[in-house]
């Protein structure tokens, strides 16, 4: 069955993308929750699928559309989470509501293929391009070396902004590129399971793996661990059941973090204090 599988186009590229992001993305569910970032993604998330949708109208790849779009959402997230003791709630909502309005306006009045408008919302991890495939698996292989090759840095900034520019640490640069760097990886998440269920690749593993009551570096293993199990339990799961791979992974990924909290004890993750 696993050669015949391989054998299909679709299939083979899914699934490649499917462990490679399993390993990988979970990072980028921990920095949401280290960043406290819970909130803000739904605006990427908004912002990404209205750069998808300008994409299809210009005849641009929206994956590429998206994560630009994502890229300047999250350079306004990180200006705003500069701004201590300002609630982003409003800005944010505004961001989020109106890229909606917009998308659903372009889809109204433009001829986008109906198919394709709901790829954007709940995804199609069989609708990937080779060089879609590609561009995931690349992202998927960098980000954790990045955060390997930077850990301490990062952690010092994580930690406490100030605290960190004190050591000598670039925080500020180091503070827009984790936020970008985080956006970005929501946009292409939004490419495997659609703009409505990206938390599936990323917060779900994530949320799995704080329940474990690690260190940081141990709670990265442990999100790849919940990540690759619940892509490739979800991916049997829809072939076997007859099921949309999105969904399926997510209920993979509900069914994992209920398991991790009846095995360890829920515990804060958030490194990060307030900069003053």
């Amino acid at each position: 069955m696993i050669r015949e599988i391989l054998a299909i186009p679709a299939l083979s590229r899914g699934l490649a993308a499917l462990i490679a992001t399993g390993i990988s993305f979970p990072v980028i569910g921990t920095l949401i929750l280290c960043l406290e970032l819970v909130p803000a993604r739904f605006a990427v998330m908004h912002v990404a699928l209205l750069g998808s949708a300008l994409g299809m109208v210009f005849g641009i790849d929206p994956t590429v559309s998206a994560l630009a779009a994502a890229a300047l959402a999250g350079f306004l997230v990180a200006r705003l989470g500069e701004k201590s003791g300002a609630s982003a709630s409003g800005p944010l909502g505004l961001v989020m509501t109106l890229a909606m309005a917009l998308a659903f306006i372009i889809f109204y009045k433009t001829d986008i293929n109906g198919i394709e408008a709901f790829n954007l919302f709940w995804g199609n991890i069989l609708a990937l391009n080779t060089g879609e495939t590609r561009l995931t698996i690349a992202a998927a292989v960098l980000l954790p070396v990045l955060i390997a090759g930077f850990l301490r840095p990062i952690l010092a900034v994580l930690f406490d902004r100030d605290l960190a520019a004190a050591s000598g640490y670039p925080a500020r640069a180091i503070y827009y590129i984790l936020v970008i760097g985080v956006c970005l990886g929501v946009g292409l998440a939004m490419r495997l399971t659609g703009a409505l269920m990206a938390d599936a690749s990323t917060i779900l593993p994530a949320l799995a793996a704080r329940n474990m009551r690690k260190d940081f570096s141990k709670t990265l293993l442990w999100g790849a661990v919940f990540g690759l199990v619940n892509n490739i339990g979800g991916f049997v799961l829809a072939l076997v059941f007859d099921l949309p791979i999105s969904p399926a992974i997510i209920v993979m990924g509900a069914v994992s973090v209920f398991a991790s909290s009846r095995i360890g004890k829920p515990a804060g993750l958030s490194l990060r204090r307030k900069s003053k």
